[in-house]
């Protein structure tokens, strides 16, 4: 077996090779970072290259890697996204989330007999959206500025939003299962938490921000925007509300803290980003979904594979029916409704993030594990290609 510093190197020069084929086939690099995990993980190949310390720090370096992915979605949120658009964006978000989420509950809950925590993962898992991916196809199209492609950045804005409520909401439920706790016990560590965020954004925030910016240096915002989310996931961790959502709340809070300042000027938030997206997504990240691909049972997969199908029906029929419902009750055309719910419909990042948590958390088994994994791949591979073609399609007939 190859030693920790050697394996992770195999480990993303694999996945760089087949994120790179993924790419060329015009896929998400996601799935080929998934799917070299896959290779790593079966049961020929694994045991040359996996040891338990190997996978011990395999499984560090990608939590870390869902603690920077979150902070950096934090500091990608608009919140004044709610006022552009509000009426349509929020009439297709409302109707592509809800419609899977409660659809994918009440048939995990009732026909097969699940529990209600594991009915509530595998409905937000069937809900949430990659809107991304279809924005690289607009943007290699040259259609970002079309009439397509702003529909789907602003239901995309909404969309962001809705899911980091409900994936606040369920990692909040995580640590009410794991510990045994009641809300109510949680709620004086929640407010000591809303207190520490309160003077961070007032005092902490600010001060240490103009201290590390003497320099004028990329590098320093750098490591100031890694202590604080480092600081502010621990405290959350510690006082129970969970490092994940810590590090959310961090990326919000420092991205309004930098806006809202005169003194900082506003190219530095993107700077901060930039940094952070850098090590996240060229390192960590890439570690964590070859991580989901090792965790992910390919036997498994195929034994259930008729649960598979079942849950990329309701992830499908729900996001892409319920986006064109919207479309069409807000005046528009079934076509466009059409279109736009191909282009939310790929499941290829919060929603392995929201599996791979709960089965850390062991609220779910690996067979339900499987199978989410399945449906992200499955609608992160067909998504683009029909979106794409009807895309287009769409522009022959504007012609």
């Amino acid at each position: 077996m190859l030693q920790p510093l050697f394996m992770i190197v195999f480990c993303l020069v694999i996945g760089y090779i087949l994120s790179e084929v993924s790419r060329q086939l015009g896929l998400p690099r996601v799935i080929g970072y998934v799917v070299s995990g896959l290779i790593l993980g079966t049961g020929i190949i694994r045991p040359f290259i996996f040891s338990t310390e190997n996978l011990d720090v395999l499984s560090f370096l990608a939590n870390l890697g869902i603690i920077l992915l979150f902070f950096y979605v934090g500091l990608e949120t608009n919140i004044m996204a709610f006022t552009k658009h509000v009426r349509q964006s929020v009439l297709i978000s409302l109707f592509n989330t809800l419609i899977p989420l409660v659809v994918g509950f009440f048939l995990m809950r009732t026909v097969f007999g699940l529990s209600t925590i594991v009915s509530i993962i595998i409905g937000v898992s069937l809900s949430v959206s990659a809107q991304s991916v279809s924005m690289d196809i607009l943007e290699e199209m040259r259609m970002l500025r079309s009439k397509i492609g702003g529909m789907i950045l602003s239901a995309g804005a909404i969309d962001d939003i809705i899911e980091l409520v409900l994936v606040t909401v369920l990692l909040s439920l995580f640590h009410i299962n794991i510990t045994g706790s009641t809300i109510q016990q949680l709620l004086p560590d929640i407010g000591l938490f809303l207190v520490f965020i309160i003077i961070a954004r007032i005092w902490l925030i600010p001060y240490t921000l103009r201290y590390f910016d003497k320099a004028h240096s990329s590098t320093t915002r750098f490591t100031w925007s890694l202590l604080m989310v480092l600081l502010i996931a621990s405290l959350s961790e510690i006082l129970k509300v969970g490092s994940v959502i810590g590090a959310m709340i961090a990326g919000i809070v420092i991205r309004q803290a930098i806006l809202k300042d005169k003194r900082f000027p506003r190219w530095e938030e993107h700077d901060v980003a930039k940094s952070v997206h850098i090590i996240a997504f060229g390192f960590l990240v890439p570690l964590f979904f070859i991580w989901i691909g090792i965790n992910t049972d390919i036997h498994q997969a195929i034994e259930h594979i008729w649960f598979i199908i079942l849950l990329v029906l309701i992830a499908t029929i729900g996001t892409v029916g319920g986006t064109a419902l919207a479309v069409v009750a807000n005046k528009g055309r079934l076509q466009e409704g059409l279109i736009l719910g191909w282009g939310l419909n790929p499941k290829g990042d919060l929603e392995l993030v929201i599996v791979a948590l709960a089965l850390n958390a062991a609220l779910i088994s690996s067979a339900i594990f499987t199978a989410l994994v399945a449906m992200s791949v499955i609608t992160t591979i067909i998504s683009p290609i029909i979106f794409k073609g009807m895309v287009m399609q769409h522009q022959r007939l504007l012609r």
